[in-house]
């Protein structure tokens, strides 16, 4: 895992909400993927990369996250369709290009560099409580089939807190 810290730009994207458990996760986000994708193609809209954010993880084991496609705003004018924005900012940023199933255990390590970085993610006030300010994984290419199922490379970006909590 490579891991830094990076200023990343603002980028649309367009998802569904949902609120899933780890273990639905890999069974329903691949299904997301390709509904908004759907949704994307009917209106001519071509998807720039796949992209889940993480808004919340609640004591429960679930999780509430978003699941969409990154686009071009521009494509989206004069369409029913509003983008979501992932904000631009400073970003602990990791990157993995193999199983999908490593995914969880490159985000630990990536959680445990923070210490020693002097970083933290950033948070933000909501109905729900203290959640993710912006925390999302960006799937750059077409999933394959690998020995250990799907795989790709991915980027796992954590927006940062301008202070240390």
């Amino acid at each position: 895992m490579m891991s830094s810290l990076e200023h990343l730009p603002a980028r649309a994207y367009v998802a569904m909400p949902m609120e899933v458990t780890v273990e639905q996760m890999p069974r329903v986000v691949g299904e997301e993927f390709d509904r908004v994708a759907a949704l994307l193609a009917s209106r001519g809209i071509a998807p720039r990369g796949g992209v889940i954010r993480y808004v919340s993880a609640r004591p429960d084991a679930t999780f509430s996250i978003e699941v969409g496609h990154l686009v071009d705003a521009a494509d989206l004018e004069g369409s029913p369709i509003e983008p979501d924005i992932l904000p631009a900012g400073e970003y602990s940023v990791a990157r993995h290009d193999g199983p999908y199933a490593e995914i969880g255990a490159v985000t630990r390590a990536l959680m445990d560099s923070w210490a020693q970085e002097g970083v933290a993610a950033a948070s933000a006030h909501t109905t729900t409580g203290e959640d993710y300010a912006c925390w999302y994984e960006l799937y750059l290419d077409m999933p394959r089939e690998g020995p250990d199922g799907p795989e790709g490379a991915v980027e796992i970006c954590v927006l940062t807190a301008s202070e240390p909590a």
